[in-house]
């Protein structure tokens, strides 16, 4: 059965890394070509741009690039709430996906079951500091999918802590197509709000981390 699960995650990790490696040659896009590209699509784009942020985690496009492309091409409301969408239904998506390769069996590692259950008891908190962290926002998805944890924490807890961020980058991406300081300056607070938050948490997040050990 270990040697089985092995090749099983091997296996994971050179399809991720084909899949990397593809996008940093194929899918090398700027936020300005994906504006060109959606906006082609007329009256479709916004369909196009939310189908496009479903689709990405699978090929580990970063979910930066797509969010400011969101702000160029929809200004900073639209693009908000179209990208807040899309990257709820991603997490979903790689949520659901991890879940079922994983067949939420549990027993396999000790280390494991310490992480699902602090994900178990202090899922919301434990998320939402993942999510507000600058840490990979697939890998988060993921790594929840194949844990136990919760599905309302998990997705409340998402929702909560990529808002500040999707915010961010998509006044961002408006502010460069209409040359707007006060607004990069806005985003500018934001972002140092937002990246002061996990130091507000840090003691919570330390016991948890060490709770999880």
């Amino acid at each position: 059965m270990k040697r089985k699960t092995a090749v099983k995650w091997l296996a994971v990790l050179a399809g991720a890394g084909l899949i990397f490696w593809g996008n940093k040659t194929y899918l090398n896009l700027s936020p300005k070509e994906i504006r060109i590209w959606v906006l082609s699509f007329g009256g479709f784009a916004p369909l196009i741009f939310i189908g496009i942020s479903i689709f990405r985690p699978f090929v580990l496009f970063p979910v930066s690039v797509v969010s400011i492309a969101g702000g160029l091409a929809f200004g900073p409301l639209l693009g908000t709430l179209y990208t807040l969408f899309g990257s709820m239904c991603a997490a979903a998506v790689s949520f659901f996906a991890a879940g079922l390769f994983a067949g939420k069996k549990n027993g396999q590692y000790e280390k494991l079951e310490a992480i699902q259950k602090q994900m178990e008891d202090n899922g919301f908190f434990y998320i939402l500091l993942l999510r507000i962290l600058p840490i990979n926002f697939d890998f988060v998805s993921y790594a929840a999918g194949l844990s136990n944890v919760k599905k309302l924490p998990y997705f409340s807890a998402t929702a909560a802590g990529i808002i500040p961020g999707t915010i961010a980058l998509n006044v961002l991406g408006a502010s460069v197509s209409t040359g707007n300081q006060p607004a990069f300056f806005m985003v500018l607070a934001l972002y140092i709000i937002f990246v002061s938050l996990p130091f507000l948490f840090r003691k919570k997040m330390q016991n948890l981390f060490q709770e999880s050990n």
